[in-house]
């Protein structure tokens, strides 16, 4: 017997025998009518690259064009489970805003899952610049990845202390300067594939300025993977 770590209500299952034996990883649960309140992407309806939601036949959204024309050798391809939407930014409100850390697990079964797909990359969570990491007292992915224990590795770091992406406009975040730098040498991206892993994806600036600070250092390949988008 567990809790779902959405709503805390008890949760029964059946454990499998890996579990039972202690050989299989024990994660948090989230519960059907939790599990029931977010909106998997349904990939026919969205973007073929950033998975944003499209009417009708539409192939590829504005937004990844015009990426595209900004960063014409950087072979682009975003992954998301959930659609952001109301649901979404309420849990996201209570966990990454409100510091409840409990909500770290309520998606540690889908990031085993992208875990799985991209079983060949070095996992890259989006770093918090060291005052805003102070201030909320974890990085919300960072925190998400070891709830569901998936190895990761810190390759960038983030030097300023802006307003949060969620106060800024859309406009703002967009012209918001380059705030990460690389953490490793460069001989340990060069010829690797890497996966960015970060919350949300809005406008995509975060994510294209982290893919930017490794890029020049020849990795293999770079993927970036958000929960919601």
């Amino acid at each position: 017997m567990n809790r779902c770590s959405y709503c805390q209500k008890q949760v029964i299952r059946n454990l499998k025998i890996s579990e039972i034996l202690g050989l299989g990883k024990i994660l948090p649960q989230i519960c059907e009518d939790c599990s029931n309140l977010f909106r998997p992407i349904n990939k026919q309806q969205s973007c073929r690259t950033c998975q944003k939601e499209l009417p009708g036949d539409i192939t590829y959204c504005e937004d990844c064009i015009a990426w595209k024309n900004a960063y014409p050798n950087y072979d682009f391809s975003h992954h998301a489970c959930f659609y952001y939407d109301s649901a979404f930014k309420e849990w996201l409100k209570r966990y990454k805003f409100m510091g409840d850390v409990r909500l770290a697990g309520t998606f540690a079964k889908q990031l085993q899952i992208i875990q799985q797909e991209f079983s060949d990359y070095q996992i890259c969570p989006i770093p918090l610049a060291t005052a805003r990491l102070k201030e909320r007292g974890f990085n919300q992915v960072i925190e998400m990845l070891r709830v569901a224990k998936i190895p990761y590795s810190q390759l960038l770091t983030r030097s300023d202390h802006s307003l949060p992406q969620s106060q800024k406009t859309r406009q703002e975040r967009l012209k918001t300067t380059q705030p990460f730098k690389l953490a490793v040498v460069p001989t340990i991206i060069k010829g690797k594939k890497v996966l960015l892993v970060d919350d949300v994806y809005t406008t995509g600036q975060t994510l294209f300025h982290a893919a930017s600070c490794l890029l020049p250092h020849a990795p293999e390949k770079i993927r970036t993977f958000s929960l919601a988008r």
